[in-house]
């Protein structure tokens, strides 16, 4: 019959030096260095049980870690060191959610990134302009309608497209697209953007561009920032055309005034006088007329009052 009690270890012979063992079950490698060194009886049996377990003795274990941080540190690079410590004096910017408030995220969202960068205005918000006052104001890029917050002129927003033969003026501060089959015979077009791949007999003012790509006869003074003709297509202005830009990349009849450079791609041509800042012509372009180079006079300096 087995008998159920524990095994017991026979103690051994006492000794001169016996490390504290009380820290683990078994001898470690410091323990057993230590031991060594002293001259302790490394073969004596043990007079604890191997899976005893004690508490661990802290200090110790600091003393441990300690000596570890400082090997580490002795193969640490100086410049390291030196940076370090150049550093050591410096408040650590520490920002915590009790700080900044319960009700406040860590990192901003979109919205909040897009005003920081600037793209908030010029995604949500466009520019307006009243007709009768030539008042400049923001409005929200979704509204078709608007009034004058200077004298309170109502101002029409709206987008048009015109795909039809149409004798109806248009006055908007809207983008205004004419279609190939579209034809506008009126007396004037206010916009903002125009685009036109059909034929307009209107008086054109636009506050962007406006662009061109037909072919036929176009009838009206156009008064934009930026004219553009595109490549393919072959118009002839009837009246005078006034820009502070102009490009020219296709063949157009019509005389140009512009009030920055005028520019003549390898494939423009154009027939008619041109006034302008500067005229670029590139190998391939043509100009069959008059050139005027136009320069702004600086404005005067002012005269100090005199004296008494």
């Amino acid at each position: 019959m087995t008998s159920s009690r524990p095994a017991q270890v026979t103690p051994g012979p006492p000794s001169v030096f016996r490390p504290d063992l009380t820290e683990t079950g078994e001898l470690g490698l410091g323990m057993m260095l230590q031991a060594v060194s002293s001259g302790a009886a490394m073969d004596a049996p043990l007079s604890v049980p191997l899976h005893a377990t004690t508490p661990v003795d802290l200090p110790a274990a600091q003393a441990e870690a300690e000596v570890t941080f400082e090997e580490e540190a002795a193969c640490q690079p100086a410049a390291e060191i030196e940076a370090e410590a150049a550093h050591a004096d410096e408040p650590m910017a520490v920002t915590t959610l009790m700080q900044r408030g319960p009700n406040v995220a860590e990192n901003p969202g979109t919205l909040q990134k897009m005003k920081d960068q600037g793209f908030y205005r010029q995604q949500y918000f466009k520019e307006g302009q009243c007709f009768d006052c030539d008042h400049k104001f923001k409005v929200g890029r979704s509204s078709r309608s608007a009034n004058c917050p200077n004298c309170g002129a109502y101002i029409s927003l709206e987008d048009i497209e015109l795909n039809m033969p149409s004798s109806q003026s248009i006055k908007t501060r809207g983008d205004v697209l004419i279609r190939k089959r579209g034809q506008l015979t009126a007396t004037h077009l206010y916009a903002r953007e125009l685009r036109c791949y059909g034929i307009i007999a209107a008086n054109m003012n636009c506050l962007g561009d406006a662009i061109f790509r037909t072919n036929g006869t176009i009838v009206g003074e156009v008064h934009c920032r930026r004219f553009i003709v595109e490549k393919g297509a072959e118009i002839t202005f009837m009246n005078a055309i006034h820009a502070d830009e102009v490009e020219i990349h296709a063949p157009i009849t019509g005389n140009v005034f512009s009030k920055g450079p005028l520019l003549i791609s390898a494939n423009g041509a154009v027939n008619g006088d041109v006034t302008a800042r500067s005229v670029s012509i590139e190998p391939g372009g043509e100009l069959n007329g008059a050139m005027n180079i136009v320069r702004i006079a600086a404005a005067p300096a002012p005269t100090a009052p005199s004296g008494t």
